[in-house]
């Protein structure tokens, strides 16, 4: 999927899409995050933190 065929559809500016995938954004909105997980299929679960690692964090640690 493109950019720009993202960000009109979510009705945000390509710059916005190219920013958030680049770690380039400042602090955006929960709105947008909740659009832009819709988007891709995806939801936001808050869950309590677990005392051991996840995966990814012992492989970022090698």
């Amino acid at each position: 999927m493109s950019q720009q065929k993202m960000a009109e559809h979510l009705g945000m500016s390509r710059a916005t899409i190219n920013a958030l995938e680049n770690g380039r954004s400042g602090d955006i909105g929960i709105r947008k995050v909740m659009k832009i997980l819709d988007y891709l299929g995806k939801e936001l679960a808050i869950r309590d933190k677990s005392p051991f690692p996840t995966f990814e964090e012992l492989r970022d640690e090698q």
